[in-house]
């Protein structure tokens, strides 16, 4: 294991700009919050674990491959709500925490209307799609004897961001179709972080509090193909462009202490606005699917480029030092197979997805230092290494009613666990998903 720990002094004379730490503690967010994955979505699909860039033939190549909208011929409607659970285990130097987390609500919306041409196929398609992970709650906390203190690190996460696609596919000739989607990213999160520091010998006490609340706008795009290459053959790639995100919006933080005498002191709120941008790579995203009789076989390939994110228009860097990266290269893998019943409108799902994590640095503890002239915020950071790399299992079932309605329900389940020296993260994850689909 890698035991360089980089330590990061922010003093703070009064209030000041935390540049150095907002940086890697906004791409931290981004992590937290998925947008450095937003696949997983979609009954089948999710079921399929994910590998849907060459099958894509309902309402969800809006996410997957807007070439395959072409495979669409009736007018659909789709609907869908999911329940997710995300535990959340730390042990920071044999202090154990658990928190489990856990949302609900609606995932995606999405209407599509297809248009015969002489040549084919013309379909459009719109859609919603929650994107991002809400409602996580993580703390740490530990008895420090070289700083004389228990320390408590927490944060409160909530809010909801979102997808709007507007999609079109249209067939090229009998074996190509190609398809382009507009992403247009927007939401809401809060974040509430506190930091508090209790002094064993003295008997007082430090809490360092910091709300914020941002808006998120972002926009991205991207171009698909598919290739019939036989009856039972298909291949599909898919390209996205970087997408330009912008976090705006108000925060607020103070100090509390509280002294052995019964003495406290709380300083007044200090406000502050917040206006960065995020730009994330472009990918390239692959996939093949083959069609036996009564089986469906399926795989997907993406490869991104994490370390060309860039942060105010500048490539991110440790502020420490600039040769370690804050982000890395990822190729995630997803495999599917789906069973048609015979003799019944019904159909067996199970899928596979290897999604290594983008972000390689993480927090270890943060605390509250009192010099004779100032507070300090000290964050001490370390890169980690992978104990279990992120992997999600599905299992789902589909069935058609009346020839005209849909029912999807996907159920995936997995994990990932990373270290530092001092700190060890496990997660837990359960999704638990069901879409709904009317053609007409």
């Amino acid at each position: 294991m890698n035991k360089g720990k980089i330590v990061i002094f922010t003093v703070i004379m009064l209030f000041s700009a935390i540049s150095s730490r907002s940086q890697i503690i906004g791409t931290m967010q981004a992590d937290r919050l998925d947008l450095l994955n937003t696949y997983q979505s979609g009954g089948r699909a999710a079921s399929l674990g994910g590998a849907y860039t060459a099958v894509s033939n309902d309402a969800f190549a809006l996410i997957y491959n807007p070439a395959g909208l072409t495979q669409i011929n009736k007018k659909e409607l789709s609907f869908g709500i999911y329940y997710s659970t995300e535990d959340l285990s730390t042990n920071y130097d044999r202090y154990n925490s658990l928190l489990p987390n856990s949302s609900t609500g609606i995932s995606h919306l999405t209407t599509v209307y297809p248009f015969p041409t002489y040549r084919g196929s013309f379909v459009i398609g719109f859609g919603v799609f929650r994107v991002a992970n809400s409602d996580l709650e993580y703390f740490k906390n530990s008895r420090r004897d070289d700083l004389n203190g228990t320390i408590r690190n927490t944060l409160i996460q909530t809010g909801n961001i979102y997808q709007y696609r507007f999609g079109a596919g249209v067939d090229i000739s009998p074996r190509i179709a190609a398809g382009a989607n507009l992403v247009v990213w927007d939401g809401s999160s809060g974040f509430v972080e506190d930091i508090s520091f209790e002094h064993t010998a003295s008997d007082s006490s430090y809490l360092f509090s910091d709300d914020v609340s941002v808006n998120l706008d972002g926009l991205s795009m991207e171009m698909g193909l598919l290739f019939r290459l036989s009856k039972t053959l298909r291949a599909g790639l898919k390209i996205s462009t970087p997408a330009w995100l912008s976090y705006d919006g108000d925060a607020v933080e103070y100090y509390d202490w509280s002294y052995s005498n019964g003495a406290e002191w709380t300083t007044d709120p200090y406000y502050y606005y917040i206006e960065d941008e995020y730009t994330l790579p472009m990918k390239l995203r692959g996939g093949v699917s083959y069609q036996f009789k009564n089986l469906l076989l399926c795989a997907d390939a993406e490869y991104c480029d994490y370390t060309q994110t860039k942060y105010n228009g500048k490539k991110l860097y440790n502020k420490i030092n600039r040769n370690d990266p804050v982000l890395e290269k990822t190729l995630d893998l997803s495999f599917g197979a789906e069973f048609a019943l015979p003799f019944y409108p019904a159909k067996l799902r199970a899928g596979y997805s290897y999604i290594p994590t983008r972000f390689i640095g993480m927090e270890e503890l943060s605390y509250i230092e009192e010099t004779s002239e100032t507070m300090s915020i000290i964050s001490e950071w370390s890169a980690f290494d992978v104990i279990k790399n992120r992997q999600l299992y599905s299992f789902g079932i589909g069935g058609l009613i009346d020839k005209v309605l849909k029912l999807d329900l996907t159920v995936s389940i997995g994990s990932f666990e990373r270290e530092t020296e001092y700190l060890t993260e496990t997660v837990d994850i359960t999704k638990t998903s069901l879409s709904t689909s009317y053609r007409f």
